[in-house]
């Protein structure tokens, strides 16, 4: 696990342990009547000794679970850790003894080995227990991750034959008509696979690696509307690093040209914008085609959409929860603007 034998865990252990021997020697002088420096200093040793030894019990606990399949073995197997637990513990104790004066005369060995016996293994199954809920809560954690990653992938594996059935109806419609063209077109549909295939395994990609993914796709529809279509970029520098969903620009510009520009008669122009403000990349896909026709909506609400737009939300929930906006709007000045707010960094999420 990520939190095994970090700073943070023996931080925390110190910062109990220390508490708790404070409190002790409190204890000890007001009620026991014990003078304060004695008191403070028996305390303290023993207590602090066993932050050492609960950093050791996490381990062991984090290492070997108590689980069902193993549920024997693992007991018995805790059971010698208690007593190896018990025995250092009171070897600490009989050895310090002389410089810390726990005893006013130091008993047989045995005697205080009896002692940590009674005591030491319920200190044991405590820092076990803390071991199994810090066990038990990462497996859950890491169920949910392999979850989400599972989800994501078949999103994005239903994004892969969307666009491959709207482009191969694209180069049906222009086997007759162009021929020449429709050679371009599977030309660079073979792009576009071969894009797509190396980066199967790979959910996030810089914005830069996205836009180069998104031109072969670019180049299909240049090549299917001919004069008609337009593609203009407006992209600052400093967002061209921001890692942003793979795939996650192409159904934004299919959504443009199907629903924006082909159903008009008129040439259009689809521009990319892309913009840091503050802790969000802001993408945005304009088209001055034919427009909503109604109100602007929320599409990660997910009340509208087509396929291609309702895959892409649903992987943006899983990528990023709450932490998004997808909205289609109409442009001003005319035709459709599908906006995209992301979290802004540089490197994947985790």
């Amino acid at each position: 696990m990520a939190r095994r034998g970090t700073w943070q865990g023996w931080a925390v252990a110190t910062a109990y342990w220390s508490l708790a021997g404070l409190a002790a020697a409190s204890e000890s002088h007001s009620v026991g009547g014990m003078e304060w420096g004695h008191a403070l200093l028996t305390s303290m040793v023993a207590h602090v000794l066993w932050v050492p030894l609960t950093m050791a019990i996490l381990e062991f606990g984090l290492r070997f679970p108590l689980e069902r399949r193993q549920v024997t073995s693992r007991v018995a197997l805790h059971v010698a850790g208690a007593l190896a637990v018990s025995f250092i513990r009171a070897a600490m104790i009989f050895s310090l003894d002389p410089w810390v004066g726990w005893y006013a005369q130091r008993p047989p060995f045995v005697d205080v080995l009896k002692h940590a016996l009674l005591s030491n293994p319920f200190v044991y199954l405590t820092v076990l227990g803390v071991a199994h809920a810090v066990y038990y809560a990462d497996q859950l954690r890491l169920r949910d991750t392999q979850l989400a990653r599972a989800q994501l992938h078949a999103l994005k594996a239903q994004l892969h034959p969307h666009f491959l059935f709207n482009t191969l109806n694209s180069i049906s419609a222009l086997v007759h008509r162009d021929p020449n063209g429709s050679e371009r077109m599977i030309a660079r549909l073979s792009d576009l696979l071969r894009g797509t295939l190396d980066a199967a395994g790979t959910e996030e990609v810089s914005l830069q690696e996205e836009l180069r993914a998104l031109q072969p796709y670019l180049d299909i529809q240049g090549v299917r509307f001919a004069d008609r279509l337009t593609v203009k970029h407006d992209i600052a520098q400093d967002a061209l690093g921001a890692h942003v969903p793979h795939l996650v620009l192409q159904p934004l510009v299919e959504n443009a040209i199907q629903h924006g520009i082909a159903p008009g008669s008129e040439p259009g122009t689809v521009t990319l914008v892309a913009r840091r403000h503050g802790p969000e990349l802001h993408l945005e896909v304009h088209d001055d085609g034919v427009g909503l026709k109604e109100r602007p909506v929320d599409i990660s609400q997910g009340v509208r959409g087509g396929r291609g737009l309702r895959i892409t939300r649903e992987r943006l929930v899983q990528l990023y929860g709450g932490a998004h906006r997808l909205e289609l709007r109409d442009a001003v000045g005319g035709g459709t603007t599908v906006a995209l707010a992301i979290p802004f960094r540089t490197e994947p999420s985790p």
